[in-house]
C-alpha cells in the first residue's frame, strides 16, 4: 500500500501543482474547474489525476447543491484530507520546497517592463510575516503581462500570491517620506533578485 500511494503522489509535473494547491490551502474546497484554472493543466490530465489522489484518499469529494440564495455554486468539490496517513509529512515537505527558481522568476519578470528593484518575501521565502510576496518598482510595466506572470507563479506555487507594484518616481518619494506601507516591506522578511536603486 505505501508504494502505491508514492506512485500516485509523485508521478507528474500536474500532480506535484495539485499537491502544492491542496496543501498550501488545506482549508479551501474547489470545484473541479477552479482546479483546473489554478493548476493551468489540461483538463483531461487534471481530472485523471484528482481522481487518483482521491482513489488513496488524499482528497475528499463532497457535492454541494446550490442554495437558494445562490450564494454557492453547486457541484462536486475536493479538498483536503487532514487525516490522511501522510498528511503532516506531505504538508511540511510542500511548506518546505523551494516554490520556484528564482532565476526563472527574473528572467520573466524582466519581460514585463523595466524593473528596477524586485523583492519576494511570503510564499517565495516561506515566511508568514511578510507584507506581500511580491514587490515590483520599474515603469512600463505591463499589466496584461504582469497578470499572466503572477497566473503561472500562482499556479506553480499552489498559492495566490499577494503583490505591490509601483513606478520608480512613486516609489522614490514613499520611500524618502517613510511611507509606513514601503517601510514594512522592506523591514519584513525579503530577499532582493534585482536592485538598481542606488538608495535601498
Amino acid at each position: 500500500m505505501p508504494e502505491r500511494i508514492l506512485e500516485q503522489l509523485f508521478d507528474s509535473p500536474i500532480k506535484v501543482k495539485l499537491l502544492k494547491l491542496f496543501l498550501r490551502n488545506p482549508n479551501k474546497q474547489y470545484l473541479m474547474v477552479d482546479i483546473v484554472r489554478k493548476t493551468q493543466g489540461g483538463r483531461r490530465a487534471v481530472i485523471k489525476q484528482v481522481k487518483g489522489l482521491a482513489s488513496i484518499g488524499l482528497l475528499l469529494a463532497k457535492r454541494v447543491k446550490i442554495n437558494k440564495k445562490k450564494e454557492i455554486i453547486g457541484g462536486l468539490y475536493f479538498s483536503v484530507n487532514p487525516n490522511f496517513d501522510f498528511y503532516s509529512e506531505l504538508q511540511s515537505l510542500v511548506l518546505k520546497s523551494s516554490p520556484t527558481s528564482k532565476e526563472k522568476m527574473l528572467r520573466r519578470l524582466m519581460k514585463i517592463g523595466r524593473i528596477r528593484l524586485a523583492l519576494i518575501g511570503g510564499v517565495f521565502l516561506n515566511t508568514a510575516n511578510s507584507r506581500v510576496d511580491l514587490f515590483l518598482v520599474g515603469d512600463d510595466i505591463s499589466r496584461k503581462k504582469l497578470m499572466t506572470f503572477l497566473a503561472d507563479m500562482e499556479a506553480e506555487v499552489g498559492k495566490e500570491i499577494e503583490y505591490a507594484a509601483m513606478e520608480t518616481k512613486e516609489f522614490d518619494y514613499r520611500f524618502h517620506m517613510f511611507d509606513r506601507f514601503v517601510r514594512d516591506i522592506l523591514e519584513k522578511p525579503h530577499e532582493k533578485l534585482l536592485n538598481k536603486l542606488k538608495f535601498v
